[in-house]
């Protein structure tokens, strides 16, 4: 049924505009002006045609906009309440989608759309035009799109259907009817093939990884079929038990691996009451106190019609890296110690063939090795650092290697090209590339980064398997480079690099896992932002720059941003980076209050970002604009980890980096400062408030406050293992056990130190926070009562370590609450009952039961 939507749409965003402005008129919302808002670029249709924009708005964090925009033209249409249509932007203006319920195909071109009702799932293919869904009827159809909706034809339609399997290019599909019969459709001619009849619901389905075969597994019977001769072969699992973590994968080749496990008659008889956790143990998993029983574990390779079983137990685990003739094996509880979240696993190259191990490889963690796309290489770190890398010639086992100097990079994996010839990489602020046949290392990239520069994140046309991702280096790729505070987005084509675009602001290539360029990589979209400066989204057109849309906030609301960027040095010479935001109608013959936030070195927020003032855009209760307006200086400092360990380091750090602001801007009032960290900063935070005097207020969430008892000594149920690395490596770094210098944990613990403190202190968690526990918080804030020291402590009950957008009650509460924190303590705005009472040891309340 052919509708046209635009009055619909029309009417809807007028009611909901409506009620939006409604909405800041109460009083709890901190600005009535609702141009506040964020622009992100979602996706970009193949063609590069038409580019999807989201508008996140300040009236209300789950009603925001989808505007679709037309890179030539710059049309516009806002589609808010469009949905489910990521996957299936075309090209030629075509987009399918949700509304509500019904199903609409969207001609953006024609102006047009169509309804279609009744359907309960669908998924579209890019390069056939092709849509499948299938309806309430159980009807499965597929319709070839075109951009007069007029002309779209259903070529063909099949009844009593369940499901179907669309392969990862989304060119093929295979259809499972009611009666379990699997049906291959010929996506070219629209014909069909009846494949087999199952007689069990499907356990697991996985298409090769040609594509053009698949595997099903079906009880205890796994059938390979082959989809172009229709050739089932069966293989038979022929255990009586029932069988558990079953895994399965294909080679390049199409041979196939396969494992698996199931319990033995032996039970383990005290295994219903009893828990042991013995001096050896390298599996800390608490237990669900049900008999257990001794597992039997299982591990094939399906190659020329023979089933060979490799040894496999507990001690033995094999990785499938796609190479035909060769598994990874490993074992995954060697070298456990919980010294760190991801130990280092030893994996060798195990020879299927022979049975055996052949070739050590490298202790490394999280699997990271991949393979070249013709299967004669293998790419991996050769060192749990990953500072050097190794190619390994399969044939030949000669390792072949290059170093990396991560420094100056920013989220470059080496990654393989397409053509199998050269690996990509970054290395100290410069590309390179290594070549396979001629061992030879040619720079790409002839760049002088200084220590705070960086080169960022590659983005090209990218082919993605299971078993990794290859780069047509043949084609252009983009990538953005931060030199000497100037942000430049480079292309790299023909053996050439050029400059396409160049600003002092930020740049940023994607902030979205879906597509921003257009297949053919002549279109790409790039965001442009600044402290002072919202989100604009531009593109590239045929190595052309256009403005795609600007953002429409009152100017009038930004322009007033102030921000002086410095240095400072702690007492061991160490260069930090300081970054001071003026406040509102700032006036150099006041003085004003200051809020520090803090983290690690790396700001968890990026300073230069542009951020609006509403409790939608501070999920940890730290938002610098919301500041700002409220007539703070914010000064944003770097820390790091000393010798002296985290907390004592942190107070020189950040006494260092206030007394050089008190240097740059008389106007911050040294008697009224306050303090705010999330998670490390939380830590952080609380620590600097009980070791020194400097800080009036502050706010610590999600913070490891008992540093002893509630990180070093503490199960993770969590991350189900010790969290002692936490405290020994990771961000607290305190490189010794707590036997080994006890003095050191003492000194730099909070809540050990709690009853030095001068500051007034909020803290909060979220009451299912596992990372960071919860009981952190609780435990401060006992150490505080203890006291009588000025403590409130905020639990939120279905939050864990960190609010989303997705919370947005919790999110206000907590941002209202911050704000008022530090206007009552350093604004001395004493009637905020909240505070005022909560504080009164003299008088006494109830908690709610």
């Amino acid at each position: 049924m052919k509708k046209n939507l635009i009055f619909f749409l029309i009417l809807t965003l007028n009611i909901l505009t409506i009620k939006g402005v409604s909405a800041q008129d109460k009083k709890e919302d901190f600005f009535s002006d609702p141009t506040w808002n964020i622009l992100i670029p979602s996706t970009l249709s193949p063609d590069g045609e038409w580019a999807v924009i989201s508008k996140h708005n300040n009236n209300n964090p789950l009603v925001n906009n989808t505007y679709f925009i037309n890179t030539r033209t710059k049309e516009k249409k806002d589609l808010t309440h469009f949905s489910d249509f990521y996957k299936s932007l075309l090209a030629n203006g075509l987009v399918v989608g949700n509304i509500k319920t019904d199903l609409v195909i969207f001609s953006l071109s024609q102006n047009d759309s169509l309804i279609v009702t009744d359907v309960k799932k669908f998924d579209t293919s890019k390069d056939l035009n092709l849509l499948f869904y299938i309806n309430n009827k159980n009807e499965l159809l597929i319709t070839k799109l075109n951009k007069t909706l007029s002309k779209n034809k259903v070529e063909l339609s099949l009844n009593d259907i369940d499901k179907y399997y669309l392969s990862p290019d989304s060119n093929k599909i295979v259809a499972l009817s009611k009666q379990n019969e699997l049906i291959h459709i010929d996506l070219k001619k629209f014909t069909f093939t009846k494949i087999l009849k199952t007689d069990s619901d499907i356990s697991d389905f996985k298409w090769n990884t040609n594509q053009d075969g698949i595997i099903v597994r079906s009880n205890k019977k796994l059938n390979i079929v082959d989809l172009t001769s229709y050739k089932i072969k069966q293989i038979e699992i022929k255990e009586s038990k029932v069988i558990e973590n079953f895994r399965l994968s294909f080679f390049f080749n199409n041979d196939l691996y396969f494992s698996y496990q199931y319990n033995s008659d032996e039970i383990i008889p005290e295994s219903d009451y009893l828990d042991i956790w013995q001096a050896n143990s390298k599996s800390l998993v608490t237990s669900n106190s049900k008999i257990k029983y001794k597992k039997i574990y299982k591990a094939f390779v399906y190659h020329k019609d023979k089933l060979i079983e490799l040894e496999r137990d507990i001690d033995k685990e094999y990785l499938n890296i796609g190479i035909p003739g060769y598994l990874l094996s490993y074992n995954n509880f060697k070298d456990i110690d919980f010294k760190s979240y991801f130990p280092p696993i030893e994996y060798s190259l195990y020879d299927i063939e022979k049975k055996k191990n052949i070739l050590v490889l490298s202790s490394v963690d999280q699997k990271p090795f991949y393979p070249s796309k013709d299967g004669k290489h293998l790419l991996y770190p050769a060192n749990y650092t990953k500072n050097k890398w190794e190619i390994l010639d399969i044939v030949s086992k000669e390792k072949r290697s290059f170093n990396i100097d991560i420094s100056n990079t920013k989220r470059i994996t080496p990654t393989w090209s397409n053509d199998s010839k050269k690996v990509l990489y970054a290395s100290n602020g410069n590309l390179y590339t290594y070549t396979i046949n001629n061992k030879k290392i040619k720079k790409l990239t002839d760049f002088n980064l200084k220590e705070d520069d960086v080169i960022d994140k590659i983005v090209g046309d990218e082919n993605k398997s299971s078993f990794a991702k290859y780069l047509d280096t043949n084609k252009p790729f983009y990538f953005t480079t931060l030199q000497d505070k100037k942000s430049t987005l480079y292309v790299y084509n023909k053996q050439k690099l050029e400059s396409v675009y160049s600003t002092n602001k930020l740049l940023s290539l994607s902030k979205t896992a879906n597509r921003t360029f257009s297949s053919d990589l002549k279109t790409i979209l790039f965001t442009e932002e600044e402290y002072n400066h919202p989100p604009t989204i531009l593109s590239i057109q045929n190595n052309k720059t256009t403005t795609i849309i600007k953002s429409d906030i009152n100017k009038d609301l930004y322009k007033w941003r102030k921000r002086v960027d410095f240095t400072f040095e702690d007492k061991f010479n160490k260069k930090l980076h300081g970054y001071l935001f003026y406040p509102k109608n700032y006036n150099p013959q006041k003085k004003y209050p200051m809020v520090v936030q803090i983290y690690d070195l790396r700001l968890n927020v990026p300073y230069n970002e542009f951020s609006i003032p509403v409790h939608v855009a501070s999920t940890s209760g730290f938002n610098t604009s919301l500041l700002s307006e409220n007539e703070y200086f914010v000064l944003r400092a770097q820390t790091y980890v000393t010798e002296e360990g985290p907390g004592l380091s942190a107070v020189d750090c950040v006494t260092s980096a206030v007394n050089k602001a008190l240097e740059i801007e008389p106007s911050i009032d040294i008697d009224n400062l306050g303090l705010i960290g999330h998670s490390f900063g939380g830590y952080k935070t609380s620590a600097i408030s009980v070791l020194s005097d400097m800080f009036k207020a502050s706010v610590a969430g999600a913070g490891a406050h008992d540093l002893i008892g509630g990180l070093m000594f503490r199960y993770s149920n969590y991350r189900r293992m010790p969290d002692w690395f936490m405290a020994e490596g990771a961000q607290s770094n305190l490189k010794v056990k707590f036997s080994e210098d006890p003095e050191k944990y003492y000194n730099n613990s909070p809540l050990l130190n709690a009853y030095k403190t001068q500051t007034a202190m909020l803290l909060f968690t979220g009451s299912q926070d596992e990372n960071i526990y919860w009981q952190n918080t609780q435990k401060m804030f006992m150490a505080l009562k203890r006291e009588q020291k000025p403590v409130i402590a905020l639990f939120y009950k279905n939050i864990d370590h960190g609010i989303s957008s997705i919370n947005p009650i919790e999110n206000h509460d907590l941002s209202v609450r911050v704000l008022d924190w530090f206007d009552y303590h350093l604004k001395k705005k004493k009637e905020i009952k909240w505070i005022k009472d909560g504080l009164d040891y003299n008088k006494y309340s109830l908690s709610p039961d």
